[in-house]
């Protein structure tokens, strides 16, 4: 909290409320996946498998035939993808944050706990007026006295859209199976890339969907965080990281060969 506050110093806006929101009373709950856990693998994941990658194509590892490459151009090689693969990466992590933050605090959108942590006093509210056509349930706003629970609390109640799980995890996952899919291939042993790349989407999804289940985030939370990581990724790797798809075959059919006839 104190390093959110201390980046963006804007307050989230204060929406407002009406004594029938239902989809704001369900109770809190601890989070599932915690953001630290998101990081971890969000953040080293991809790193791990770029500096892996990188390796294996400049050739670096004693298993693989050289082809008579000098080693300052392999090295160099490897230099020059493994800074642009990245900076790249980082540099959508950035995007994807920032992003995310924004859109927290200029919506405010409450989250589906928010009256368990803003512990209003209900009873001193006037919910209803009676007018000629019915019942009217009146707009009542959530600033000032509205809540008696811990202010920081109250104020992360009030970041719900879009869902910074969904948005860090699509990207980050996103990122690694399409940065795979461009730097990596295995001839005899592709479904190794096939399965790294399903337990990335796999982690991005279950990250996702617990965010619902603890009642921290809307569905439709989920879903503009996961098209904002997602749209982010492909910018990102399609567009900016065009590098990324220059690659040289034969450092793959070695790679496959040279180890097949070592097993052998």
């Amino acid at each position: 909290m104190k390093l959110r506050n201390k980046f963006f110093s804007r307050d989230p806006k204060i929406r407002y409320f009406t004594c029938d929101m239902s989809d704001i009373s369900f109770p809190y709950k601890s989070d599932t996946v915690k953001f630290w856990v998101v990081g971890i693998y969000g953040v080293l994941g991809p790193l791990v498998f770029i500096i892996f990658v990188e390796l294996l194509n400049a050739k670096i590892f004693p298993f693989q035939n050289k082809n008579q490459q000098p080693f300052y151009s392999r090295l160099r090689s490897l230099g020059i993808y493994l800074f642009h693969s990245i900076s790249l990466f980082i540099f959508g992590v950035s995007i994807v944050l920032l992003l995310t933050e924004i859109g927290k605090r200029w919506i405010g959108r409450l989250r589906p706990h928010f009256l368990d942590v803003c512990k209003p006093n209900l009873s001193q509210i006037d919910c209803v007026t009676n007018g000629l056509s019915g019942t009217i349930y009146n707009s009542i706003s959530t600033g000032g006295n509205f809540c008696t629970g811990d202010a920081g609390d109250i104020e992360e109640a009030r970041l719900s859209f879009p869902s910074g799980h969904a948005s860090f995890s699509a990207y980050t996952m996103l990122f690694l199976i399409i940065y795979l899919e461009a730097r990596l291939f295995l001839v005899r042993f592709r479904y190794i890339k096939a399965l790294i790349q399903l337990t990335a989407f796999i982690a991005s999804f279950v990250t996702s969907i617990s965010r619902i289940s603890d009642y921290h985030h809307r569905g439709s939370d989920v879903v503009g965080g996961l098209v904002l990581g997602s749209i982010i990724a492909l910018f990102i790797t399609l567009i900016l990281g065009k590098i990324l798809w220059v690659v040289d075959e034969e450092f793959y059919y070695d790679f496959d060969d040279k180890f097949l006839n070592q097993k052998n």
